[in-house]
């Protein structure tokens, strides 16, 4: 893609946490056939293969320092250099480039032969190969296909609180202030890597079962993070997964299916050439009156299946099952082809500046003589609210000042009379 070296002078900005904006951000890296998604339910098991997790949670640096004390055994550092060196491995010293550090963690160390990285990261892995993690983390932020592919996703708000951003390399949040992080988890060698920018060393969480597959084993780790086994759970998180463009399975399924039912048409055609015309004008009424659409069989292709083994009526039964996996499919496909649209349109709506938008469209108002009014009236039930005097209570106040009366309390006219009475009787005396 091209490269403006001048949009590189502003930094690098922040990201959201956005399946489709991840899946267009490895678009514009030059990724083939991978995609992100969004990881719902922890249990649920994923299909098909996965790259890599992505994980978004909230740094606080007094945590970072404190879990520095019990380093040796909460975390497990892999402090060899040549082991560090054979894993892609690169220390986050770029601000807000940490989602695209946890991408290229999982791509770069995939073994995965139909995974294609594109020119880019293929040159960025075979350039970086064998370096440190702290000559990686420079590689990446000096590459500048990447900051423009990745500040081309950004927010507008994003370029105006750079400079408000701390140094830290970490994500504030859009209202609260916070700070996020994006950190990778991938399987490298049988063992299960916790790979984080900020963190000197990655983080073996070992190895997992033969019985089950990587992804078990980061479920349990990632269960024991969040607290979901004690219930301490912080639910300012965000899990996604790189895995294979789901479109790519869907076609293959596809494309198996209608050879399928291919081979099926040519068959039941060539048996029913073979069978009593009386029994094939029955099939075609029981077919007719249940409702379903008639088969327009073609000439029979090759191969066919053998004849014997089937009846008219397993066969017919066979074609149907086949047609309604194809519509199924074809459904599938297209909500997937859809979802890829909506990634574009929501990133375009994302990226847009409506700041020129409001202030043109204000200085129309202002010129017509409404915007004096429009605010007026927005803020007249305000001053209404706000200028109500003490004797003047609203009913939800009203309800709360009165006072109810005991039920077991009786303050009836006779107890005025009592009190005359005594009154009366006082007198007397």
């Amino acid at each position: 893609m091209p490269v403006d070296i001048n949009r590189l002078t502003d930094g690098w900005l922040e990201l959201e946490s956005d399946p489709g904006l991840f899946t267009l951000l490895l678009e514009d890296f030059g990724v083939k056939n991978v995609q992100v998604e969004e990881v719902y339910d922890l249990h649920k098991p994923i299909d098909g293969p996965v790259y890599g997790f992505i994980f978004l949670f909230r740094w606080i640096e007094e945590r970072r320092a404190r879990r520095k004390i019990v380093e040796a055994t909460a975390e497990i550092f892999v402090k060899d250099e040549e082991e560090v060196s054979s894993i892609f491995f690169a220390q986050q010293v770029v601000p807000n480039s940490c989602a695209t550090h946890a991408l290229l963690s999982v791509l770069l160390n995939s073994n995965d032969d139909d995974l294609n990285l594109g020119t880019t990261l293929s040159r960025l892995k075979a350039h970086t190969k064998g370096m440190c993690p702290e000559n990686k983390g420079l590689a990446i932020g000096n590459t500048p296909e990447l900051a423009c592919a990745h500040n081309s996703h950004a927010m507008p708000q994003a370029k105006r609180r750079l400079d408000k951003s701390s140094i830290s390399g970490v994500s504030t949040g859009r209202c609260t202030g916070e700070a996020f992080h994006f950190v990778s988890y991938v399987p490298i060698s049988g063992h299960l890597f916790e790979l984080d920018g900020l963190k000197p060393y990655p983080i073996d969480h070992g190895p997992w079962k033969d019985h089950e597959d990587w992804t078990d084993k980061f479920r349990c780790i990632m269960a024991d993070r969040l607290g979901i086994a004690t219930g301490e759970q912080d639910i300012r998180f965000n899990l996604m997964a790189v895995v294979p463009d789901r479109r790519i399975a869907i076609t293959h399924k596809l494309k198996m299916l209608r050879t399928n039912q291919a081979i099926v048409s040519g068959t039941l055609q060539k048996l029913l050439k073979t069978s009593d015309p009386e029994c094939i004008n029955t099939l075609q009424l029981d077919m007719n009156t249940s409702g379903t659409a008639e088969y327009k069989i073609s000439s029979p292709p090759s191969p066919v299946l053998e004849t014997n083994a089937f009846t008219i009526r397993d066969l017919q039964s066979l074609l149907k099952n086949l047609d309604a996996e194809i519509s199924i499919s074809e459904q599938q496909l297209n909500d997937e082809n859809d979802k890829r649209y909506m990634f574009k349109v929501d990133d375009c709506r994302r990226t847009h500046n409506y700041d020129e938008f409001i202030c043109t469209f204000l200085s129309m108002l202002a010129h017509q003589g409404v915007l004096g009014e429009l605010v007026s009236q927005h803020l007249l039930p305000s001053k209404k609210i706000g200028g109500l005097g003490g004797n003047r209570m609203t009913k939800g106040s009203a309800q709360t000042v009165t006072p109810q009366k005991p039920k077991n309390c009786k303050t009836s006219k006779n107890s005025g009379r009592r009190r005359k009475g005594r009154n009366k009787c006082k007198k007397r005396k």
